[in-house]
């Protein structure tokens, strides 16, 4: 049987499987319930895989999963998360024609169960693996993984290859070869109140030097290299007729090329006050370095190329501007390809789904990828 035949035949048990992890609903903020969605996938893997994985408590959020199958001396990963920007009883699953919508289907628990079954079908098929695969699921990609980053680092420090089972970009599937990194600013500015009639301070107007803080922000842009910075919040001042004491703006930065995460934050991080009467404070910095098409990234797809036309996939690739926890270990200049998940649309969005038709075509392209790169 190959390996497609396997995923139509187990299609069914698949999307259940998908759906009921979409209904241990994991909003990353929320530690009793990401715990609780965690113990629920691990027995999951220990039903499906028969291995026992481990687990890594934290604090403020949710429980790290691990999981190893195969043999060998080298290592390949596979990064997943199961948190959620959805609180609790957001939105709720249900099935629309062939579409299947709910927290976390797209974004990314049904890349997640793919993942598992991918291993799943390698085992029953006697498929074998002459490379370890470790399984790496985390609590805390949404809130910009502070612990899972931590957690990722640790482990994929004797991996040769990362395959991240975030979905892909679009209805066509587009591999994601490259992804912006990101930064977050903010920047608050002080000055003097006084009186906007009887003792005007334009000098010592906060509201006045954020702006100017502003125009400099918006210079660093640099669209053609791939760099942008956006001012997307600003707050400041008490009343039209007090000149303002204080103001701060917050500051998203995305770039293709960790050369440029360092210009731009070396700029922002010694911005100095334009005006006599005020100061300023920055805090904040890179959060995630560009993952960067490399030649061994560029190799992991071509593997996925042929394992998709076999299958009779059109592949192709991406360059997305969101981030992953592929940042990371692409930053580790470990070949990363990333967007192996499910098909889908909607994420961070109300109408967030998968598409039900492919979830065996892409569980098949994974399965055969680890297949290929394990030989």
């Amino acid at each position: 049987m190959n390996l497609l035949n396997y995923f139509q035949d187990h299609h069914s048990e698949i999307l259940s499987d998908i759906e009921s992890v979409v209904k241990h609903e994991s909003p990353s903020h929320r530690k009793d319930l990401t715990d609780r969605c965690a113990d629920y996938i691990y027995e999951l893997f220990y039903d499906r895989l028969g291995v026992r994985g481990e687990t890594y408590s934290n604090e403020k959020t949710g429980k790290h999963l691990k999981f190893e199958i195969g043999e060998g001396e080298t290592t390949v990963a596979i990064l997943a998360h199961y948190d959620t920007v959805w609180d609790e009883g957001t939105l709720s699953y249900y099935i629309d024609g062939d579409k299947a919508y709910g927290p976390g289907t797209v974004d990314m628990k049904a890349g997640l169960i793919q993942g598992m079954w991918a291993l799943k079908a390698l085992q029953e098929e006697g498929r074998s693996l002459n490379k370890k695969v470790r399984f790496l699921i985390t609590s805390d990609e949404e809130i910009q993984s502070p612990t899972g980053k931590y957690f990722i680092k640790n482990q994929v420090t004797d991996c040769d290859a990362v395959l991240v089972v975030e979905p892909p970009t679009g209805y066509s599937g587009l591999l994601k070869t490259a992804r912006k990194g990101d930064a977050v600013y903010q920047v608050s500015t002080s000055g003097v109140a006084s009186h906007a009639g009887n003792d005007p301070r334009p000098n010592a107007n906060a509201i006045n030097e954020i702006a100017h803080q502003i125009i400099k922000l918006e210079s660093l842009s640099d669209l053609a290299n791939g760099t942008s910075v956006n001012v997307g919040v600003i707050n400041g001042g008490t009343l039209s007729n007090v000149t303002a004491e204080h103001a701060e703006i917050e500051v998203d930065v995305r770039f293709t090329k960790k050369e440029e995460a360092y210009r731009v934050d070396q700029a922002i991080q010694n911005l100095v006050p334009k005006l006599q009467e005020t100061s300023l404070q920055v805090k904040g910095g890179v959060k995630r370095f560009p993952m960067e098409r490399t030649e061994g990234t560029l190799q992991l797809y071509d593997h996925a190329e042929k394992v998709a036309f076999d299958l009779g996939i059109e592949l192709g690739e991406s360059l997305s501007g969101g981030v992953s926890d592929g940042n990371f270990t692409s930053a580790m200049g470990i070949p990363t390809l990333d967007g192996l998940g499910a098909i889908g649309d909607g994420l961070h969005a109300t109408h967030e789904h998968i598409v039900i038709s492919e979830i065996p075509r892409r569980s098949a392209l994974l399965a055969g990828l680890l297949h290929r790169i394990c030989k």
